[in-house]
């Protein structure tokens, strides 16, 4: 009995030990956070959109938020949800006909491919033409190939976007023309934001600045040159451009305002900013874009060289977690299964859990000492 629990004590001190570092970064980083949140501050006065977040990619620490849980319209951003169902159910090279009821039921206004009934087109082609210029036509072909239905998708994005945590949304269609009952939160979307960005087909499909669908008999392909939606991707956009962008998606309804989900990477260190319900200035520029530039550089010139520094820390306690057998999960300098709060948490419950063993030794020993 005394060995087994002589050998249970070892293994948890084991356990502890390799955790403590980690916990240890995470207490680092949020006493960084917490350093620059004074100048975070000074972004109120410079920040446009009514809910914004601004968040590390690979620690989904939050650098700046403002109205992060108002309910808010997400007009086409909800088109990163429908992408990444569909990349995640369909292969790319599937055959989809459009049908007509994809094509009529979008409403006058509202931006089109276009498409023709009849018509047929591999998954990734419509991706494609559904991120680039945010096409709503093909948000709906794709839905039905997937569901049968857009009523059928929308339940299922209702439940991915549960399984992922936004609890304060709700989808009705998979193009984000406008529902009362369609709406979510910047902090859902930084979420969903942190997910999509791990499949490297949609930020490629993300990235891209212009497409040309192929033509059929119904449009030649010269109707169909596509241009990116997201003007930071763009260099002939000189107010706009920013040369770490890495994609992500637009928004815009009249309800919904002007919006935009948006990555920048810089010396391996990559950002996520969420800016919902934009306007546009007087003098014509808009003002999504712009935040996304005043945010982006913010985290840049105050986070990069302490993200730099933890993601080769990460890597070598990873190195150091492998050589004792542990199992983990590694892909490019970040940690995939375990997330620094459950670190914290767990190395706190084994703390208590020593405590609590260390004295039922103590007690047991003094009873039988007091038995001799």
């Amino acid at each position: 009995m005394k060995k087994t629990l002589n050998c249970i004590i070892v293994n948890i001190l084991i356990f502890l030990f390799i955790f403590s570092g980690t916990c240890f970064a995470n207490e680092i980083r949020s006493e960084v956070i917490v350093e620059n949140k004074t100048s975070s501050n000074s972004l109120n006065s410079k920040v446009y959109s009514d809910a914004v977040v601004l968040l590390e990619k690979t620690t989904g620490d939050i650098l700046f938020e403002k109205n992060a849980h108002k309910k808010m319209y997400p007009a086409s951003i909800t088109k990163m949800l429908t992408a990444i169902l569909v990349l995640e159910n369909c292969a790319l090279d599937e055959t989809v006909k459009v049908s007509s009821s994809a094509v009529i039921s979008v409403p006058q206004g509202y931006v089109r491919a276009p498409l023709f009934a009849g018509e047929e087109f591999s998954v990734e082609e419509l991706l494609y033409a559904m991120l680039i210029p945010s096409a709503n036509d093909v948000a709906n072909v794709l839905a039905e190939h997937v569901s049968g239905s857009v009523k059928n998708f929308a339940d299922l994005m209702n439940e991915k976007a549960l399984s992922l945590g936004m609890t304060n949304s709700h989808f009705t269609n998979p193009s984000g023309i406008h529902d009362e009952n369609l709406y979510t939160t910047a902090s859902d979307l930084s979420i969903l934001a942190r997910y999509v960005i791990k499949n490297e087909k949609f930020m490629e499909i993300a990235s891209t600045k212009s497409y040309r669908l192929r033509g059929t008999k119904f449009y030649s392909a010269n109707d169909r040159f596509l241009k990116a939606s997201n003007l930071l991707l763009d260099p002939s956009q000189s107010s706009y451009y920013y040369k770490y962008a890495t994609g992500m998606k637009t928004g815009f309804t009249d309800q919904a305002g002007d919006s935009l989900v948006a990555s920048a990477k810089k010396d391996n260190v990559e950002f996520i900013a969420v800016c919902l319900n934009a306007g546009t200035l007087s003098n014509g520029l808009r003002e999504k874009f712009l935040d996304c530039k005043t945010l982006f550089d913010f985290a840049f010139d105050n986070y990069t060289a302490f993200y730099k520094d933890l993601q080769v820390k990460i890597a070598n306690d990873i190195e150091k977690a492998t050589t004792q057998n542990l199992s983990l999960e590694y892909k490019n300098n970040s940690v995939n299964i375990f997330d620094y709060k459950l670190y914290s948490n767990m190395a706190k419950v084994v703390s208590i859990l020593i405590i609590i063993i260390a004295m039922k030794l103590i007690f047991f020993r003094k009873k039988k000492n007091r038995r001799k």
